[in-house]
């Protein structure tokens, strides 16, 4: 091990100070900091996006129709992005008519999702919802088996406490139970 070290420190003692460029530890070993890493943007249009600021907002102004809300959301969102130095092509996404619709189109899918999840938790469906966010069309189905499972899961438990009678009595008492196991179970997600 000792030769193996000698040998190693003798290498970079003649690279070190061999008058050969290609051999010079800067041509060999990239450095940390380039001059592209420094241009390029820290974030992308998709992180003005889901900033919780802009997302709330946005939501308030699909909530409300309240257009020139979203047009203002709409100008900071490109602001940021200009001052971010973000791509052309990515301002351009946030830009124009399609660019705002773009921002309520993912406000509408925001909105759908927290819906959900309330509909979800509370034991209830989400057929007039579908009707509200038809933007979140590709998460209905998804939505629907969630639904499905949980209904399921609420029979399982009432058909355990039964004990092989009628479910109908114990019906109530598996949606509590399941209620409370969820309840318990979002407390432990918020409380990491």
């Amino acid at each position: 091990m000792g030769f193996f070290a000698v040998v190693v420190v003798a290498v970079l003692l003649y690279v070190t100070f061999s008058n050969t460029p290609s051999v010079s530890p800067v041509t060999v070993l990239p450095s940390p900091i380039s001059s592209q890493s420094i241009t390029e943007p820290k974030f992308s249009y998709l992180d003005i996006l889901q900033n919780d600021e802009f997302k709330d907002g946005m939501q308030k102004a699909v909530m409300d129709s309240d257009i020139e809300l979203a047009k203002t959301l709409q100008a900071k969102a490109i602001e940021i992005a200009n001052a971010a130095q973000l791509p052309d092509a990515e301002i351009q996404i946030l830009s124009d008519e399609r660019g705002l619709n773009y921002m309520l189109f993912l406000a509408k899918r925001q909105l759908f999702i927290a819906a959900f999840e309330r509909r979800y938790l509370a034991l209830e469906g989400i057929q007039d919802i579908k009707l509200i966010y038809p933007e979140a069309q590709n998460l209905f189905a998804r939505s629907d088996a969630l639904i499905a499972q949980r209904d399921q899961m609420i029979n399982d438990i009432a058909k355990e406490m039964a004990g092989g009678n009628d479910i109908g009595d114990y019906l109530q008492k598996a949606k509590d139970q399941w209620k409370l196991v969820q309840s318990a179970h979002q407390k432990v997600k918020s409380n990491p």
